[in-house]
């Protein structure tokens, strides 16, 4: 598929990775028939699957919540229980995905940390708009959370994940910090750049965001609650420490440059790294790029380090 280098510069690597999601899964995903969309998308997510390490054995469970009971998957060495648990939120425009989709990329963050990692399996919309996907995250937060809790998760994951700290700002049961990547935290609503920008980036549209902010909201979106847009919380101060990843080329880029420059403004202490020269959803091509197989270690290790003691 042609890119506009000129507009997108990247790598062979990545162009070879957004060609092999364009295989399986068409750029205007966001316009298809929903249950189409998800056919389409566990396709191409099945296609980057890799082997789970040895050392990381998988179990199923359920977490009763207000909603229902919400499906988890719990990733850890069975030889060693870390205290540290990592609730790992998978993106999606809140409308895609499952415990199937990020199987891989969790096995890897539990391998490569050694904490124990607890996919969540929302609910997606348009079947359930906001708040329910947000009330699931929140539930199993309050349900799993021991005292020393990371949560993390990309794209719409990035959001519940941060969502879930706002939401327990000024409580006693907080995360110990936060993993943004890639993270749609609502920047639209305040003319960040990057919008426009990076509006016809490789990976992800403006016109897709549009697309899935419209089945997440039912076509009325509440861009005034920080659960819905994190970016619209009036108090930043004390929240969890923050590590976001945001891809160069990506038009919710300055989403996760805004957040961080509002936590660092309010005294906590937050990083975030641009992915030179990455699209939005690169994770996936961990194993075909060394520039981002080193920017998911990057992940890892910031992973690691917010969660040890």
């Amino acid at each position: 598929m042609p890119y506009d280098l000129s507009k997108y510069p990247m790598k062979p690597e990545v162009i070879a990775y957004l060609d092999r999601v364009a295989a399986r899964y068409p750029d205007d995903s966001g316009a298809l028939d929903v249950e189409e969309n998800r056919r389409l998308y566990l396709a191409m997510c099945a296609d980057f699957e890799a082997p789970v390490a040895d050392d990381v054995a998988t179990t199923n469970h359920q977490i009763p919540g207000r909603n229902g009971n919400i499906p988890i998957r719990i990733y850890e060495n069975p030889q060693h229980h870390s205290p540290v648990t990592v609730i790992y939120y998978h993106g999606g425009g809140f409308v895609v995905g499952n415990l199937d989709s990020h199987h891989s990329i969790c096995a890897d963050i539990a391998h490569a940390t050694g904490y124990r990692v607890v996919a969540v399996d929302y609910r997606l919309a348009p079947e359930f708009v906001h708040p329910v996907p947000f009330e699931d995250a929140l539930d199993v937060f309050l349900a799993l959370d021991l005292g020393h809790t990371v949560v993390a998760g990309d794209s719409a994951g990035g959001t519940l994940a941060a969502a879930v700290c706002v939401a327990q700002h000024g409580s006693e049961r907080q995360p110990v910090g936060q993993v943004l990547i890639y993270p749609w935290l609502g920047g639209e609503m305040f003319d960040l750049p990057s919008y426009d920008e990076k509006a016809d980036a490789p990976g992800l549209s403006r016109q897709d965001i549009r697309d899935y902010q419209a089945l997440r909201s039912a076509g009325a979106p509440e861009t005034h609650d920080p659960t819905y847009f994190p970016l619209a919380h009036p108090d930043f101060s004390d929240l969890p420490a923050c590590a976001a990843f945001a891809a160069e080329h990506d038009p919710i880029r300055d989403d996760a440059v805004e957040y961080v420059r509002r936590l660092d403004t309010a005294g906590v202490k937050a990083t975030c790294t641009v992915e030179r020269g990455l699209v939005h959803g690169y994770l996936r091509g961990r194993y075909m790029s060394a520039d981002i197989g080193d920017s998911f270690r990057r992940t890892c290790d910031a992973i690691r380090e917010l969660g040890a003691f």
